[in-house]
């Protein structure tokens, strides 16, 4: 997967991310080397090689494509391989909101996919705010709404990387529901649910890429017991995990701000 043309932008980079996977994965993303010969005219012709550094930092597009090309088809697209996945990718609408939890400067993005099997997956990367460009509007006044009970359970699994092990009251499924529902739930109102055309209505949401490139790394990744869930929308396989970018064309992106004037919207902080 490439960026399609010049008009890319990126809405969300983790900086962090980026370079512990290329670290973890022993691939080179600092500044090229190149090499420079000079040539001394005398007698006995002397030839000098020589390695120059590069006077620029590699650019985003550039060090993407450096991960790309290293991890390869290790970074699954079509989910019709069986979990679990280390790094996943895909095109599609990102939708960004605020995650509510302990730990101020979370943030959420909830997208889907669905595999040329049929299977229907729901991709759930939590990150910082941080990391998202200010054209998305990370700080823009959003409205409240409804929560998840089990932000504290999921907030600490995610601290603990979505290890198993971390889980006192959960299972890998349900845990990842709750994660399912914080992505794509969280912030409902009665008012909300009746405009699904309407994204921006859905509380402490602030921006999305209706045609975003994302790439990330998966932490868990589950297919549901289809006899023991019952959900409002159907979802067969949930993967979480933290995103290393999203990347969107320039015109793509909404910043809900533009839709919420003459609402009355009170800051989330």
């Amino acid at each position: 997967m490439g960026e399609r043309g010049e008009s890319i932008r990126y809405a969300y980079w983790s900086d962090r991310r980026v370079r512990s996977v290329a670290d973890d994965d022993g691939i080179n993303i600092d500044p090229r080397w190149k090499m420079k010969i000079s040539s001394f005219k005398i007698p006995i012709v002397q030839v000098a090689l020589d390695l120059e550094r590069e006077p620029r930092t590699l650019r985003r597009k550039e060090i993407a494509g450096r991960i790309e090309r290293a991890i390869g088809d290790l970074a699954v697209e079509d989910f019709v391989t069986p979990p679990p996945v280390r790094y996943a990718r895909g095109i599609g609408r990102a939708e960004f909101s605020h995650f509510v939890c302990e730990e101020r400067g979370r943030i959420v993005v909830g997208t889907r996919s669905t595999a040329s099997d049929g299977t229907r997956v729901a991709v759930c990367l939590f990150g910082s705010r941080d990391n998202v460009a200010d054209f998305m509007g990370p700080d823009d006044a959003v409205a409240g709404g409804w929560t998840s009970s089990g932000m504290w359970s999921v907030w600490e699994w995610l601290t603990a990387k979505c290890a198993a092990s971390s889980l006192r009251h959960d299972d890998p499924e349900s845990i990842s529901v709750e994660a399912m529902k914080i992505a794509f739930d969280q912030g409902f109102t009665q008012e909300s649910r009746e405009a699904i055309d309407q994204p921006w209505m859905r509380g402490y949401t602030f921006a999305d890429a209706p045609e975003s490139e994302w790439f990330a790394e998966i932490y868990s990744d589950v297919v549901l017991d289809k006899d023991r869930w019952s959900l409002d929308e159907p979802v067969d396989r949930i993967l979480v995990g933290a995103p290393l970018w999203v990347r969107t064309p320039r015109a793509a992106a909404r910043r809900y701000r533009d839709f919420r004037r003459g609402m009355n919207v009170k800051r989330y902080k």
